[in-house]
C-alpha cells in the first residue's frame, strides 16, 4: 500500500458520512438511490466537526492526526490541523474554486485555482461534495442497481469520463438511512484500491444521518486507517469570516 492510496482511503471516506432519513417506498433505480444520498446538500446549511484520523501499519497505529473541519454553503470549506505538533496550525481554505494553503512553519500561504484541476487531480477534496456549488464525483460514473436484499441497495458505477478518479465504484447503501455501509473502489484494470466500511450511523440534530466512524482496508483486507467524527454539529450558524484569508506572505504553488 503506497502513500497515495493511504491518502485516498482517508479522503474518500469523508464524502459518505451523511444522508437524509429514508424514503418509505423501495427504490427501483440507481439514480433514485443516488438522489437520496445527495439530497443532504439541500438540508445542510453548515457543518463543523473534529476529526481523529489514525493510520495503521502492521496492526499498529503509525500516525494520529486531529483536524477541525468547517463547511458553509454554498462553497466554503476550512480544514485546520490541530495535531500532531509539526502540522498544528496548518490550514486549508476553499471558497469556490480558490484554494489557499497556509504552512504555519513558514508563515506562508500557497494559492491554487481548482478550476485548473480535473476531478482526478483533487480526490482529497471529495468531502466538499456536501456543498451545493461543488460538482459531485458520481457524475463521472454510470451506476446500475444490482440488488436490493434485506433493505441494502447494491450498486456499481463505471467511469464514463476521463476525469473519473477510479475505474469503477461499488456501493452498499442502507435503505433505512441512505448512508452507505460499504464502498469499494477499483482502478481501470479492476484492481481493488480501497475497501471502506462505514460504522456507527446516527441521526444528528434531527437533520441528517451521519456515520461517526469509518475504517479503510487495502486490497489484502488489512486495516489501514480509522476515522472518527467528534464534536459534530450541523446548521449551527458558522461565522462566514472563518473562511477569510488573513493578509500574510503569499507564494505561488
Amino acid at each position: 500500500m503506497n502513500h497515495r492510496n493511504t491518502v485516498l482511503m482517508f479522503l474518500l471516506g469523508l464524502g459518505v458520512v451523511v444522508s437524509l432519513s429514508a424514503a418509505a417506498q423501495p427504490l427501483t433505480t440507481a439514480d433514485e438511490v443516488l438522489d437520496r444520498m445527495k439530497a443532504n446538500a439541500q438540508t445542510l446549511d453548515d457543518l463543523t466537526a473534529d476529526l481523529t484520523v489514525q493510520t495503521y501499519a502492521d496492526d499498529e497505529v503509525q500516525l494520529t492526526q486531529q483536524i477541525r473541519l468547517s463547511l458553509l454553503q454554498p462553497d466554503r470549506m476550512r480544514q485546520e490541523y490541530l495535531a500532531p505538533d509539526y502540522l498544528a496550525g496548518n490550514l486549508t481554505l476553499v471558497v469556490g474554486n480558490e484554494m489557499w494553503i497556509y504552512i504555519a512553519a513558514a508563515d506562508t500561504w500557497y494559492e491554487k485555482d481548482l478550476s485548473e484541476l480535473s476531478t482526478a487531480e483533487q480526490p482529497w477534496l471529495v468531502f466538499r461534495q456536501f456543498l451545493r456549488d461543488v460538482e459531485d464525483e458520481f457524475d463521472d460514473y454510470d451506476f446500475t442497481l444490482l440488488s436490493n436484499e434485506n433493505d441494502i441497495y447494491q450498486m456499481k458505477g463505471r467511469a464514463t469520463t476521463d476525469a473519473a478518479v477510479y475505474g469503477w465504484i461499488e456501493l452498499w447503501v442502507d435503505g433505512g438511512t441512505f448512508v452507505p455501509q460499504r464502498r469499494t473502489v477499483y482502478d481501470v484494470d479492476g484492481n481493488l484500491l480501497v475497501d471502506l466500511r462505514i460504522l456507527e450511523v446516527e441521526n444528528v440534530d434531527d437533520v441528517a444521518y451521519f456515520a461517526r466512524a469509518l475504517e479503510t482496508y487495502d486490497e489484502d483486507g488489512v486495516l489501514r486507517s480509522r476515522i472518527r467524527y467528534e464534536a459534530l454539529a450541523v446548521n449551527g450558524g458558522v461565522e462566514p469570516t472563518l473562511f477569510d484569508r488573513p493578509e500574510t506572505e503569499t507564494a505561488n504553488d
